[in-house]
């Protein structure tokens, strides 16, 4: 039976919490056995390059490219906050963890699969703008990794029942509902509290 693949994207908002490291390792125990791939958000350094463009003008395109360099670093930190978890840079080599149907835990530094790939493959393509963060980049792997499952940890509950309920709450970013009908099974976590599970469809 092949394992399922999960995209985690875990909210940059977690990484000034000292419980992260526990509490998504305990988190990623209590999964059924599958391929996780984590992709982390920005956080407070995306807020910095998103101030800077209010203040310096710095322009859509390039603030976008600076927030996904913002996410190599963060990335980086996911793989020793956890630990445990190999760092994959390589979109090749991310496929071929994914076609070699073996479970597992790995952080995904989407720079260059961003800057190399993405835009040439099928499906929805990324506009570089803010309308975009982390969970659009989230969901747009998971189409074209053909993952059976997102997953977006966060930091609180969600405000909404429905994809568009969530744009509207700032809670995903305006892009996200373009991913509404890819995304084949996805959940809301709030990795903060005590429980925190809504599946969303």
């Amino acid at each position: 039976m092949k394992m399922p693949i999960r995209v985690i994207k875990v909210g940059g908002s977690l990484l000034d919490w000292p419980a992260l490291p526990m509490t998504l390792r305990r988190w990623l125990a209590e999964q059924s056995p599958g391929l996780n791939v984590l992709l982390c958000g920005g956080g407070d350094l995306a807020d910095v390059v998103r101030r800077a463009d209010r203040d310096f003008q710095l322009g859509e395109s390039c603030s976008h490219w600076l927030c996904i360099d913002v996410m190599s670093i963060t990335a980086r930190l996911l793989t020793r906050i956890l630990g445990d978890a190999p760092l994959v840079t390589d979109y090749e080599v991310l496929l071929g963890r994914v076609a070699r149907d073996e479970a597992g835990d790995i952080v995904f530094d989407a720079a260059l699969f961003l800057r190399d790939r993405e835009s040439s493959l099928p499906g929805c393509p990324l506009p570089h703008d803010w309308s975009v963060t982390s969970d659009s980049i989230a969901a747009r792997l998971t189409e074209v990794i053909g993952a059976d499952e997102l997953v977006l940890l966060k930091s609180s509950d969600s405000p909404a029942e429905n994809i568009a309920g969530l744009v509207a709450a700032g809670f995903v970013d305006c892009h996200f509902a373009a991913y509404a009908k890819i995304v084949g099974k996805l959940r809301l976590v709030n990795l903060r509290g005590d429980a925190g599970l809504n599946d969303k469809k």
